[in-house]
């Protein structure tokens, strides 16, 4: 798997990311126009979150995925430091732009008092913006990407494998904890849900990982290249369908994914889409961290549209508008940060 095509899964998965927090709430579908029935009465396009939930799973296992890439291809050299600060610095910025709007829009819920405020700042908490709750765990994460990316690739198949089992056991754990049991009424600071995130990432961060050493998705995508384009477009097709059926359980996503991806990369797109998600994949970063704004502070605005498609274009391009007027501002700022981690 390229950079190219880590970029245009990134640009794919934002995508997701953008209609899940759009329709994930089965209420306001209903009222909205030609959502098409699916399954037992179900709207369509809340339907569609179930494969939507995925974006999340999907930017951890490229995450491990193009972290093992780049310590395997550069010698065992990971600068996590300066990838961690890097995204810190999209963060801040976009925080410094759209909280006075909020402020502005909504003064009842911004800026709240200063511990809300400060904590927000840091990322420990996300009241300000929902989506921000990934933010935090998967920088601690890259810092500590190293010593794992390290460990994974040095040790043998069995201790890897016990590695993947301890891990899938901890995310189990926890996904039944989060799913049974309301972990802030029980431990009610706020450092404990992102401690609790960090290590339910770790698995499917592994399992991307593991994917380099030992080339599953390349040996995967070289066995469905042989194959013709119509039997792998029905599958995708029936493998979609039945993660719609199934639901949005996150025990499904690393099944799901590992044969999703394989699929779509066998593939034969239209060059158009292999550059707009190329294109998409280059904004997503900042079309996370802004898009729930725009969904959260203009709500009534956004679904007042009330046609689904019309819905999602406009978030996607405000989303991407923005991006594009603040990246300007980021790159050399990531570019400073670039040649200091050099010196």
């Amino acid at each position: 798997m390229t950079k190219t095509d880590t970029r245009q899964l990134k640009g794919l998965a934002i995508l997701m990311m953008l209609w899940l927090h759009l329709f994930s709430d089965e209420d306001t579908v209903r009222g909205l126009h030609y959502c098409l029935p699916y399954l037992n009465g179900l709207p369509l396009v809340y339907s569609l979150t179930r494969i939507a939930s995925c974006c999340v799973p999907i930017y951890l296992f490229l995450g491990g995925y193009g972290l093992a890439s780049v310590f395997q291809s550069a010698g065992q050299q990971l600068q996590g430091g300066r990838r961690a600060l890097s995204l810190m610095v999209n963060f801040w910025l976009i925080f410094i732009v759209f909280v006075p709007l909020g402020i502005w829009y909504n003064p009842e819920r911004y800026p709240g008092d200063v511990p809300t405020f400060v904590l927000n700042a840091l990322a420990i908490r996300y009241s300000y913006n929902g989506a921000w709750w990934f933010l935090l765990p998967y920088v601690l994460l890259t810092l500590a990407a190293r010593p794992i990316i390290s460990r994974c690739m040095d040790s043998d198949k069995r201790l890897n494998t016990l590695w993947l089992v301890m891990m899938a056991l901890l995310y189990v754990g926890i996904y039944l904890l989060e799913s049974n049991t309301s972990v802030s009424d029980v431990w009610p600071f706020p450092g404990l849900m992102t401690i609790l995130n960090v290590l339910s990432m770790l698995f499917l961060f592994g399992v991307g990982v593991m994917a380099v050493k030992y080339r599953w998705i390349v040996r995967l995508h070289e066995r469905l290249s042989q194959r013709p384009q119509w039997e792998l477009a029905l599958e995708l097709l029936l493998l979609c369908m039945v993660k719609m059926a199934i639901g949005r359980s996150s025990l499904l996503n690393v099944p799901f994914i590992l044969l999703f991806i394989p699929l779509l990369l066998a593939l034969h797109w239209p060059r158009w889409l292999h550059r707009a998600l190329q294109f998409l994949g280059y904004h997503s970063c900042n079309m996370w961290l802004i898009h729930f704004f725009f969904s959260f502070i203009f709500g009534d605005l956004i679904y007042g549209l009330r046609y689904p498609l019309v819905i999602f274009l406009c978030l996607t391009l405000a989303s991407l508008a923005c991006s594009m007027l603040l990246q300007p501002i980021v790159e050399p700022i990531k570019h400073r940060i670039k040649n200091a981690a050099h010196r």
